[in-house]
Formats: C-alpha cells, sequence, structure tokens
C-alpha cells in the first residue's frame, strides 16, 4: 500500500490561511440584490502555482475541470448566510473550501477541508486585539451529483449583521503528487497572492 503524505495537506492549510487572511481582497464591482447574488464565474480558469527558492508562478489549466466553479450564489436568509458553488464537472479527491466573510466591522474566515485528516469545517473571527473566536455552527454540504458545494453559516455566528459580503477560493489535491489547484468563486483565474476577490454587499 503506497503511503499519503499527510504533511502536504497540512502546509497547504496552513499557506492558503495565511494568505487570504494578510492579503488585501479586490471588491467585484455588481450591485447585489437583496437576500440573494449570483456570479457566473469563467470555466476554464483553474491555476496552480510553482514554487522555487527564488520565485512563484501562477499558470492556467484550461483543461483542470476538477474544482472549476462556473456559478457561485451567496444568499442572506433570516437564520444564516450561505455560499453556493456550482462546478464544471463532478467534485473529485480531496479539496478545501477557504472563505472570507465580512459583516459591519468584522471579518471572518471559513476553512472547511475535505482531505485525509483533515474534515472539520471552522468559522474564525480574525482580529488583531484578541483571540480568534469560532463558531461550530457551519455546515458544508456536497450535492448528490458532486457539482455543487454549499456552506452554510448561522448569522448568530457573525453577530446577525445587516449585510454580509464573501470570497471564496476552492482548492482541490492531488495526494500522491502534493499538487493543488485553485479557482477564485468570483474572478477569472487566481491572482499571484491567493487574493479573494469579494462579493458586493448581500443584504436582508
Amino acid at each position: 500500500m503506497t503511503a499519503i503524505n499527510r504533511s502536504a495537506p497540512r502546509a497547504l492549510l496552513a499557506l492558503l490561511l495565511s494568505l487570504v487572511v494578510t492579503g488585501a481582497a479586490v471588491a467585484v464591482a455588481a450591485p447585489a440584490q437583496a437576500d440573494r447574488w449570483t456570479y457566473d464565474d469563467a470555466a476554464g480558469d483553474v491555476t496552480t502555482q510553482a514554487v522555487t527558492d527564488t520565485s512563484i508562478t501562477v499558470t492556467p489549466l484550461p483543461e483542470q475541470a476538477n474544482g472549476d466553479i462556473v456559478q457561485v450564489t451567496g444568499t442572506h436568509k433570516a437564520r444564516k448566510v450561505s455560499i453556493t458553488m456550482r462546478m464544471r464537472a463532478p467534485l473529485t479527491g480531496p479539496f478545501m473550501i477557504s472563505a472570507m466573510l465580512r459583516v459591519p466591522g468584522k471579518r471572518f474566515m471559513v476553512m472547511s477541508p475535505k482531505m485525509p485528516g483533515f474534515s472539520s469545517t471552522e468559522l474564525m473571527e480574525l482580529s488583531m486585539d484578541e483571540d480568534a473566536s469560532r463558531c461550530r455552527g457551519i455546515k458544508r454540504t456536497v450535492g448528490a451529483d458532486r457539482l455543487s458545494v454549499r456552506i452554510a453559516v448561522p448569522r448568530s455566528c457573525l453577530g446577525n449583521p445587516r449585510w454580509f459580503k464573501f470570497g471564496a477560493v476552492l482548492t482541490t489535491v492531488a495526494l500522491f503528487t502534493d499538487a493543488s489547484y485553485d479557482d477564485d468563486a468570483l474572478a477569472t483565474g487566481m491572482s499571484l497572492y491567493g487574493n479573494a476577490t469579494m462579493s458586493p454587499k448581500i443584504k436582508r
């Protein structure tokens, strides 16, 4: 039996968290309807990063159908907010969702890996002044046809905000080669530093 390299997913998880937290997000210039906002993402815009001692390069992989987002919808209901991503092909193998949520005066990070050694979904409040606070009321749901994946967060975890904004990146992982593939749900391709593009405000 071939041994699985568990250090690669752990390192990837830490790297993606640091990149998204520290990066400056770009806003999508589009109006949001009350309660719901939908964005059609370009097909064939999955990328991969190659890291050497002297450089980091981002390479587009239009043939990579696994993890290729074609539509994302943010929904703001009375008890929860949700992000639903639809894919070009059925989602296979290990993957991770990294989502940034912004509400009035606060920022949160959702990390939802599904890979050996990591399977829980957590919400962390991002603050420079205090330790991250967590909420365990989040749910990740993969569609029966594996063409969609949804993250739902109780509004109470976010302080019952009037509005929220979100950005999301879907990463698929090839465990036996250490390769990873990324798609920003709200942009064509992926920026060099992993900054997730942000939606407009989705109000109630």
